[in-house]
């Protein structure tokens, strides 16, 4: 041993090492209770709820790779309000573990590495997240937005949010799990996904079929590049939900507001129909809504009866395969419009007989205009 060097020394310099690596490694392994929500006087709701439900140590894991979205505490108040609870009765959920543990990735993901559309899965397995990232950069998850991003810690990120996620199933999912891919595309495109997954929303969505936007495109003589890149695509899709949950039992002959503004026309004379498509597969529900299978795309503008001097009329037979005879026409002229609103037969009627024979077999308005006005009636060709 050299000189002055005793077993002393040696004791206090490992004891100095020692407490310099403890301090050093204590610098180093921040996480995302400690470092951010225990010290975020905005996110104290989410503090008390994850220190109720205990979950602090699955969020102070060191090991642990965590991406966290924190609903602020004006989430938490409006959620409450959404509820006619307060926060003591947020606290009380029976699910509230599973409510927080719907905000936790077991991966992590900043902003920017977030893509629009993309589908999630959260440590609670009963839905996953769905993101969206507009054009103008702001990100969602669902419904609520990133009202704080890339909080970052050693053992994970925190992106805090206006709104508390819930594992609900929502229209979306329906939409999603019955492989409406079309439909499903161009809700994502259009940045309609925060509108879509609200769990307090209620909504009724008509939805078209791949098929159904297989045969616009036809239609338009494009193809479904084409129809994404329509200027009033977001048209066209709030031209398919309705505000309120409407199941096909509490439906009624006439026009039905959509989010569009304009109306739907509901004809439930033969069968379920909306405007000009066929009502496929009806109450498909979900927690925020209904969806209702339909076979063709509702264009706007095609069904709006609001439009002055516009009176439904009846035809028969309908459906027709060779002639349409409209009672108590005689000599008028008349256009023919398919389901997409494109004009594919126009004429003057002999007695009120239009015929029909050389149209594809589908669904159709006629529109009479007389001295007196214009009349409108749908039928199908067989």
């Amino acid at each position: 041993m050299k000189k002055g060097f005793t077993i002393t020394n040696l004791r206090k310099a490992t004891l100095t090492m020692s407490l310099a690596f403890t301090s050093l490694l204590a610098v180093a392994q921040t996480n995302v209770y400690d470092d951010v929500i225990a010290t975020s006087a905005n996110h104290t709701s989410l503090k008390a709820a994850i220190d109720q439900q205990m979950l602090q140590g699955a969020l102070q894991d060191p090991s642990a790779t965590l991406t966290v979205f924190a609903p602020d505490n004006d989430a938490f108040d409006n959620l409450a309000t959404a509820l006619n609870t307060d926060i003591a009765g947020i606290l009380a959920l029976p699910n509230l573990t599973d409510v927080l543990l719907y905000h936790v990735l077991g991966i992590t993901v900043d902003a920017a590495s977030v893509t629009n559309g993309a589908i999630v899965d959260p440590l609670n397995v009963a839905n996953t997240i769905k993101m969206t990232k507009t054009s103008t950069g702001f990100v969602y998850a669902n419904q609520a937005m990133v009202n704080g991003a890339d909080l970052s810690t050693d053992n994970g990120i925190v992106h805090s949010l206006d709104a508390v996620l819930l594992p609900f199933e929502t229209v979306v999912d329906v939409a999603i799990d019955n492989g409406f891919t079309y439909l499903t595309t161009a809700v994502i495109q259009e940045e309609l996904l925060p509108a879509l997954t609200d769990p307090l929303a209620s909504l009724t969505v008509f939805a078209p079929t791949d098929v159904a936007f297989d045969n616009l495109a036809t239609a338009l003589n494009t193809d479904i590049a084409g129809l994404l890149a329509l200027p009033n695509l977001t048209d066209i899709l709030l031209y398919h939900v309705v505000a309120g949950t409407v199941l096909s039992g509490d439906l009624a002959n006439g026009p039905v507001p959509t989010l569009n503004g304009l109306d739907i026309y509901v004809d439930l004379t033969m069968g379920t129909m909306i405007n000009t498509s066929n009502v496929t597969g009806a109450d498909n529900t979900a927690d925020n809504g209904v969806v209702h299978i339909i076979d063709a795309v509702l264009v706007p503008g095609t069904a709006d009866i609001e439009e002055a001097g516009v009176t439904m009329i009846n035809v028969s037979p309908n459906p027709a395969t060779q002639q349409l005879k409209i009672n108590n026409f005689d000599v008028n002229d008349y256009t023919v419009m398919n389901a997409y609103g494109q004009t594919v037969l126009r004429g003057s009627t002999e007695n009120g007989i239009v015929n029909v024979s050389e149209l594809k077999n589908g669904n159709y308005f006629i529109n009479i205009t007389n001295e007196t006005g214009i009349f409108r009636a749908r039928f199908i060709k067989l």
